[in-house]
């Protein structure tokens, strides 16, 4: 499939980017940050469309953006498209390149397989950036202010972590590590079954790779990562662990020893050594199963979680 984004060179359009920088840079508001992309059309094989906003799933390494059909008045067909944050690269220079090297990897190592990644469409060279579905949905850390004491159940909570595992397992086992399991890159289906999907895979690539990515400066990123330290599968459970301590946080009605066995786990995944953690994600998924069995054996009622 070949993509391309036309940009609009029109003196309106130049005054109206320089406009938002202005207003940017001033009031430290970026929701005007697409820049030239909101007026540029974009080509998805024969298909047309245009950049529509700035989405909340981005994080400090990717930031995408809604792309709808350019004549469907019913906005029903979506895209994303999806660019490396400059400020990041300006950093991180060796990761330049990271998202064509990502398009590659998906095809390469049947990446479609895992239903809790995001498929990608296709990559656009000269604009660095990738397209890919866009699933309805909204990401983790919105999602539990919405509909806390529905989503974290004893059940629903298992099967959402058993789910991350899952999708962060499956890149363990091709030899990548995700580096950037955020609330914002887990987003949550907008359908009866809650479905999750892991977002934003662009740093798996540089770790398939082998690429020095040095310090990252976000919040809630393993230690060593903030110290610029080496990393491993190990530090993908460090941010596991953090989704755990804020699922403990939000849950309702949770039965208090069960919830200090899951209050161990995520102890465990969040040491601040990276040998005292657990070895992989299978050993996270074994502890989330005797979490399970102990409720089980704990509560001899009836179950309403």
């Amino acid at each position: 499939m070949k993509s391309k984004i036309v940009h609009d060179t029109s003196i309106f359009t130049a005054m109206s980017d320089a406009l938002a920088s202005f207003f940017e840079i001033f009031t430290g508001d970026k929701s005007f940050s697409m820049g030239k992309l909101k007026q540029a059309d974009i080509y998805i094989g024969e298909e047309h469309y245009k950049a529509r906003g700035k989405m909340l799933n981005s994080s400090h390494v990717n930031e995408c953006f809604r792309l709808s059909l350019e004549d469907d008045s019913e906005n029903e067909k979506n895209l994303v498209l999806r660019r490396m944050v400059s400020e990041f690269l300006d950093h991180h220079p060796n990761c330049k390149g990271l998202l064509k090297r990502e398009f590659e990897l998906f095809k390469e190592l049947n990446m479609d397989m895992c239903p809790y990644l995001v498929k990608l469409i296709d990559y656009i060279e000269e604009e660095d950036s990738l397209i890919s579905e866009l699933i309805p949905g909204l990401p983790l850390d919105l999602f539990v202010r919405q509909d806390p004491e529905y989503y974290f159940k004893r059940r629903t909570t298992l099967k959402m972590l058993k789910q991350l595992i899952a999708a962060v397992g499956f890149l363990h086992d091709k030899g990548m590590c995700h580096l950037d399991i955020t609330p914002a890159c887990i987003l949550i289906k907008a359908d009866p079954d809650h479905d999750l999907v892991l977002l934003n895979n662009g740093l798996a690539a540089a770790t398939y790779d082998k690429l020095p990515i040095g310090k990252c400066y976000a919040p809630d990123l393993a230690p060593e990562l903030l110290k610029g330290e080496p990393f491993d599968n190990r530090t993908d459970i460090w941010e596991i662990g953090k989704i755990i301590k804020m699922i403990i946080q939000v849950r309702k009605k949770d039965p208090t020893r069960a919830s200090n066995h899951l209050k161990l786990i995520a102890m465990k995944c969040m040491k601040q050594h990276i040998d005292e953690r657990y070895n992989n994600v299978y050993e996270i998924l074994k502890d989330l199963e005797a979490w399970e069995h102990l409720y089980d054996n704990f509560w001899k009622g009836k179950k309403n979680d």
